[in-house]
């Protein structure tokens, strides 16, 4: 009988062991997914999402502090110009502005209007330039500006306009914030529906340590 305890306490003892090890594996992974991220990147998710619509001779606009310091650092708006005044009119513009030092990666867009009275006019705006998941933004990008047009579509004294690199698309904002002096680079994703009567801003991040790049949906 005595033997028999002996033997029954061994398998405990051995049943323990490979149980720790096991627990321990566990442990281990289960780290790794409760946290992938990058602890030098502060992201935001937002939930439920921001959408703004275009109100009719009217803005909708909402701020946004990506660095929680109490200071705004970006802008979201968008308008609508509607006029039946000699030919129609009625025509949605999205933006992001960039506020108190903040500024965005932009790029040139230019389109020709049929003038009624002047015939083609050719204008070039400052649009927002669409990133893609993975595109780096930091100090080698040198285009840019405290503001962009995300769109400009609808119909304009008779004519169709249809201007920006966000319509129909769901892309990252590259971003840069002064802070103290020093400058963080960030990132913000948005939509804007094909019509560009509603953008939805989704998610932002940025990165804590300075003067470094962070590539758009980094986390």
């Amino acid at each position: 009988m005595k033997q028999k305890n002996i033997q029954w306490n061994n398998k405990v003892a051995k049943y323990s062991l490979l149980a720790s090890a096991a627990l321990t594996m566990l442990n281990a992974c289960g780290k790794d997914e409760e946290d992938p991220n990058d602890p030098d990147i502060n992201e935001t998710d937002i939930n439920p999402d921001i959408s703004l619509s275009a109100p009719i001779n009217n803005i909708a606009l909402r701020e946004f502090d990506l660095n929680n310091d109490g200071i705004m650092d970006v802008v979201v708006g968008i308008d609508n110009y509607t006029s039946s005044y000699q030919l129609p009119t009625d025509i949605n513009n999205s933006y992001v502005e960039g506020v108190n030092g903040t500024e965005l990666l932009t790029q040139e867009e230019t389109f020709t209007f049929n003038s009624v009275y002047y015939g083609p006019i050719s204008y070039t705006e400052v649009v927002v330039k669409p990133l893609a998941e993975g595109n780096t933004i930091g100090p080698s990008q040198d285009i840019w500006d405290d503001y962009g047009f995300l769109g400009i579509t609808g119909v304009y004294y008779g004519e169709n306009v249809r201007v920006g690199q966000f319509l129909g698309q769901d892309k990252y904002v590259g971003l840069r914030i002064q802070t103290a002096g020093n400058t963080h680079y960030a990132w913000m994703r948005l939509s804007l529906s094909n019509d560009g009567s509603t953008v939805t801003v989704k998610e932002y991040a940025y990165r804590e340590t300075p003067f470094t790049p962070i590539n758009a949906g980094d986390k």
